[in-house]
């Protein structure tokens, strides 16, 4: 194993640890899906649900259960006094990468969770299981990482809570919105070149995934 990945492992490893223990992160995710979708399944039991609507509900959810959950990684280590730990012992770039990994393992487990549900349990029909797949991981990798650094920016605040979460709406507004084009374009819904959607999310994730640590480091350093 290269040097470089042992601390991004050691991070990691902490959180997985410390999540085990508490399964506080995991739980409030997966609560949140499971009620939001049987709450969803008995408004619309009796109604043709329009895939646009469809779509808008399912990152709804999603978005809503991650920004509650996944900054809470960076927010518990000042809050418990252990920050100062990681800067002794490792790199900007390994604790943002060590903890995005954790978050992108908890969301990727809570979208594929919550897809299962939304297809069986809400008056839908899949029109592109490719489409939806790629879209919905995409998104979920993109969601944890914009999570996590909007976490990783707001930990050192004293009002931390509410600045990560006006930090993650901005960023993941534009998020959701190509998160439900990519969704409903998967569900039968004919928007003009609502493949971009999924191709926008790709990007998006590809893009937070990379920029996370750059500015991390620079709050770090400052």
């Amino acid at each position: 194993m290269p040097s470089s990945f042992k601390p991004i492992l050691a991070v990691f490893r902490k959180e997985w640890l410390t999540e085990s223990r508490t399964l506080s992160g995991i739980t409030t995710t997966g609560l949140i899906c499971f009620v939001s979708v049987v709450i969803l399944n008995a408004i619309t039991f009796t109604t043709k649900l329009n895939p646009l609507v469809a779509a808008g509900m399912y990152w709804m959810v999603l978005t809503f259960s991650a920004a509650i959950s996944l900054p809470r990684t960076f927010l518990q280590e000042e809050e418990q006094g252990t920050a100062d730990f990681w800067r002794l012992f490792a790199t900007p770039e390994a604790v943002f990468w060590g903890k995005a990994l954790f978050n992108i393992t908890q969301m990727l487990i809570a979208t594929i969770l919550m897809s299962v549900m939304f297809l069986i349990m809400l008056p839908v029909k899949l029109q592109n299981p490719g489409a939806f797949a790629i879209n919905g991981l995409a998104g979920a990798v993109a969601i944890a990482s914009t999570s996590t650094l909007a976490g990783a920016i707001s930990a050192p605040a004293s009002n931390r809570a509410a600045l990560s979460t006006a930090i993650s709406v901005p960023l993941l507004i534009f998020l959701v919105n190509l998160g439900i084009t990519g969704t409903a374009t998967a569900l039968g819904e004919g928007l003009k070149n609502g493949e971009n959607g999924v191709i926008g999310m790709i990007a998006y994730a590809i893009a937070t995934t990379s920029l996370g640590p750059v500015v991390y480091s620079k709050i770090w350093k400052s």
